[in-house]
Formats: C-alpha cells, sequence, structure tokens
C-alpha cells in the first residue's frame, strides 16, 4: 500500500513511519501541518526548516499544510483528496491510547477515501518508549510542562527517564502534550541531524528548546 505519513518530527510519528516500513508500506511523503505563516509546526511550534531538514534526513518529499486550528481539518482533507488522486490508498498516524485521536484519523480518512495505519495503538506506551530507544533512534526532548524536571529540556531520551517519569504519574510518551520531541537520527535515517545552537524560552507553563543552528550529516 502507498502511504503518507502524518508527520510532527517527534517520536511517534517517526516510529510509526519505522513500523510501517516493517510492514512492507511504501513511504511517498511526509505530510506535516504548518501555522497560517508557514513558519511553525502546529503541534510541536518547530521551524520549517528543521522539518525539511528532517524529510531529507529521512529521503522523503514533505508536504507542507498551512492552516488555523479552525481550518485544521478543511486544510487536511483537501490535502489527502490530493494525495489520493496522485495514487496514495492510506496514511500513518502515530497515535497510542486518545480515543478521540483515533476517531478523527479514521473518521478524515474515510471522508477521504483512504485507509488509516496506526501501528503504535493500543500498545502500552512504556513499551513504545523503550521499543523506540532500543531501536536506535535518538530524539531530544523539546518542549516540556511541570512537573517534569526542567532540566529534561533538551536532553536526549533514555531508559532511565521512565523511572522519573514513573514516580510522577506522566505518561512515557506524553501522549496528552505532557512534553514533545524532535528525532534526530536512527536506523532509517539516510543523514543524521546535530544541533549546533538552542537556547531555552518559557511560554506560560511550558519550556521550549528553540534550535537556532543545525547541520545535516553523513552516517
Amino acid at each position: 500500500m502507498k502511504a503518507f505519513v502524518s508527520f510532527s518530527g517527534g517520536k511517534e510519528s517517526v516510529f510509526a513511519l519505522y513500523q510501517g516500513l516493517k510492514e512492507g508500506l511504501e513511504i511517498e511523503a511526509l505530510l506535516t501541518m504548518f501555522n497560517t505563516t508557514g513558519l511553525r509546526t502546529r503541534g510541536h511550534a518547530l521551524k520549517a526548516d528543521f522539518l525539511k531538514a528532517q524529510a531529507e534526513a529521512l529521503g522523503l518529499p514533505l508536504i507542507m499544510g498551512k492552516s488555523s486550528w479552525n481550518s485544521y481539518e478543511k486544510v487536511f482533507k483537501s490535502i489527502l483528496k490530493r494525495l489520493k488522486r496522485k495514487g496514495i490508498e492510506g496514511g500513518i498516524f502515530g497515535d497510542v491510547y486518545l480515543e478521540e485521536h483515533k476517531e478523527w484519523v479514521e473518521r478524515v480518512c474515510s471522508e477521504t477515501g483512504l485507509l488509516p495505519f496506526l501501528p503504535l495503538w493500543g500498545k502500552d506506551p512504556k513499551d513504545v518508549f523503550e521499543d523506540f530507544v532500543r531501536s536506535g533512534f535518538k530524539a531530544i526532548i523539546i518542549s516540556l510542562q511541570s512537573p517534569i524536571p526542567k532540566n529534561f529540556i533538551g536532553k536526549e531520551l533514555n531508559l532511565y527517564m521512565l523511572k522519573t517519569f514513573d514516580q510522577l504519574q506522566i505518561d512515557p510518551c506524553g501522549e496528552r502534550g505532557e512534553y514533545h520531541t524532535a528525532v534526530l537520527d536512527g536506523p532509517i535515517f539516510k543523514k543524521k541531524l546535530e544541533i549546533r545552537k538552542s537556547k531555552v524560552v518559557k511560554l506560560k507553563e511550558i519550556l521550549r528548546l528553540e534550535i537556532e543552528e543545525f547541520v545535516i550529516r553523513k552516517k
């Protein structure tokens, strides 16, 4: 099946892509939704140049949708209809357990004539986290909310973090937005990203890592 990936730049979308490839799906493109200016992603607030670099590192084309939150579904569906006309048959999504997300994905895909593929759905979030790290992916935390320790910002995901998440009763995958990640490298990356310069900014109750300079390197 030819498919696109709903791509945030974070760990679940990359890991869902990875699982889709293992299942034999033909990945044709990454689809990322940006704000109306096209400068930052809707979900993780990553800059467009970083998403383009991730796509280059993965060796896949990036489709950029632009919308407000109110027009998000309309724009998303218009892109899916266009992809279907080009021969795309389904979409890959990285949702783990939020039922409202799954319902939205299934409805939007159904209304545009595509098949949804959710390879992480129903899995234990702890297992998803562990499998992601053990598979050799490198991702850093780019935003977080209390009670996650502030010194986790900018840190690479590792198995030791699970103990802290468990003690604080935080979902290991941050499915409800407790934290977000950006993936820099992994087994399906043809190149890797290295961050050269960044800074931490505070936005209300959220700490965010602003990636200011990065390079793409051969592996």
